[in-house]
């Protein structure tokens, strides 16, 4: 139920998790050009955003998911089990996603250290809470998701208490809590540009798993439930090399912001040579405790022996999903989302699903066609991805963030450490001689209005008052 329930809901997080995405590649581009006001913005439109349309999937979930175990042949204990549980999951993505988006954040302006750390931590604490109410007390389903929550929150709140007392936030503090942000419009198409396309991609991709979900019920309870159960090894795959390419799409994106196409072209081929080295580690690690890691999954002797039969198919994926992967992210940071789906998602809905229903439906082979059907579609994605990323035009990506992005002359971003510390006193500098200069130069500008003196004011932001 666990399972089931994790996938079926993961559609509207996976939609709208959309929105959190593009914070790794938004703000990195505006603190590639300076604009901390404008960082701040982009952050408070996404987790609105992200927040608000999480709302009618609360009532929608509610209401159906008994219907839908139902539906796909479960019995009735099993069906309400995951009603209740569907009640609680919800909200845990919710708080979740807006969780990963500070975090994401957080990794943007160069706290990543601390913030991966605390994530470890987090994540750690939930695994001691479930696994003592689960072992010690035979806690349910709604009571470990309650835990869930209340950890997730308890995190997020330290994580800002934590940030705010250490002064990480100053410098876009205005952005991120000084007015609304709705009311800069540039600011949100730029945002509804960007998250739209990964929201439409991350459904249909999640749709895709969804289809092979069915799929593998044609074949059986057990093979629904199995499926299921391998998303959470899939996800493990995705999580080894995940952390090359969000730092990849962060990097690049900040250096076209800074218009440094040659810095980008290079943290891209050197992040995409990593995760081929790390995926193949993890793969071979993978497939030398094949044999013990489906006794971990579940205690059924039956699902075990048809999660063994995947091992193999899944590791070789592994390498090619990754790779792809981080092309992806790194095409994305080209502000380049647009392309990167169309062709994730030509390769899932005309090569993967039409050769899974081959597999299933006509020549009615066992989960090992779907998952054969998968591994052909990453590999094909990866090359194609790769493809692109490798044809790429670097120095007219790096102009048109740059002209998007228009610098504001608040550099608080940098490439040492040492430069993240002083950040604000310099950009608190610059914008004082830059107000001096101003107001020497003619008696026209002392008469100006605050919004043409002060460098918050201007660049993006900028284009509602013009």
């Amino acid at each position: 139920a666990w399972a089931l329930v994790d996938i079926i809901v993961g559609i509207s997080s996976e939609f709208l998790g959309g929105f959190i995405e593009s914070v790794s590649s938004l703000t990195p581009m505006a603190s590639g050009a300076g604009n901390n006001r404008l960082c701040g913005e982009y952050f408070q439109i996404i987790t609105w955003f992200y927040v608000l349309c999480q709302i009618p999937f609360v009532l929608i979930w509610t209401f159906s998911m008994e219907s839908i175990m139902l539906l796909m042949g479960f019995d009735e204990y099993t069906s309400l089990l995951a009603k209740d549980f569907a009640r609680v999951a919800i909200f845990v993505d919710i708080v979740e996603g807006v969780s990963e988006g500070f975090y994401d954040f957080l990794e943007v302006i160069g706290r990543e250290t601390y913030s991966n750390v605390l994530g470890c931590i987090e994540a750690l604490v939930e695994l001691g809470l479930i696994a003592l109410f689960a072992i010690k007390t035979d806690a349910d389903l709604v009571i470990l998701g309650l835990i869930m929550i209340v950890n997730i929150s308890f995190f997020l709140f330290l994580n800002i208490a934590i940030t705010v007392y250490k002064g990480w936030l100053k410098a876009f503090e205005y952005g991120l809590i000084g007015g609304c942000a709705f009311r800069n419009r540039t600011a949100v198409r730029q945002v509804i540009k960007t998250s739209v396309p990964l929201a439409f991609g991350s459904l249909m991709a999640y749709a895709e798993w969804e289809i092979l979900t069915v799929f593998a019920a044609f074949l059986g309870p057990a093979e629904a439930a199995s499926w299921a159960t391998l998303s959470f090894v899939w996800d493990t795959f995705e999580a080894t090399t995940e952390g090359i390419g969000d730092a990849a799409e962060v990097r690049c994106a900040y250096h076209l912001g800074k218009n440094r196409p040659d810095m980008a072209k290079r943290t891209s081929y050197k992040s995409i040579h990593l995760a081929a080295i790390l995926a193949l580690i993890a793969t071979s690690i993978f497939l030398i405790m094949g044999e013990d890691l489906p006794t971990w999954l579940t205690s059924d002797p039956t699902l075990q022996h048809m999660l063994a039969q995947q091992i193999p198919l899944v590791g070789i994926g592994n390498i090619t999903m990754n790779m792809g992967m981080v092309a992806w992210a790194l095409i994305g940071a080209q502000a380049r989302y647009r392309l990167a789906t169309s062709i994730a998602l030509a390769c899932s809905w005309f090569i993967t699903i039409p050769l899974a229903a081959v597999m299933t439906y006509g020549l009615n082979i066992d989960l090992r066609g779907l998952t054969f059907s998968v591994v052909i579609g990453y590999a094909v994605a990866a090359n194609l991805l790769s493809s692109v990323l490798l044809l790429s035009d670097w120095e007219t990506m790096a102009r048109k963030i740059r002209d998007i992005h228009a610098i504001t002359g608040e550099v608080d971003s940098s490439d040492s450490d040492s430069d993240d510390d002083s950040s604000v006193s310099s950009s608190s500098s610059t914008s004082s001689s830059s107000s001096s200069s101003s107001s020497s130069s003619s008696s026209s500008s002392s008469s100006s209005s605050p919004s043409d003196s002060n460098p918050d004011q201007v660049g993006l932001h900028c284009t509602n008052c013009t």
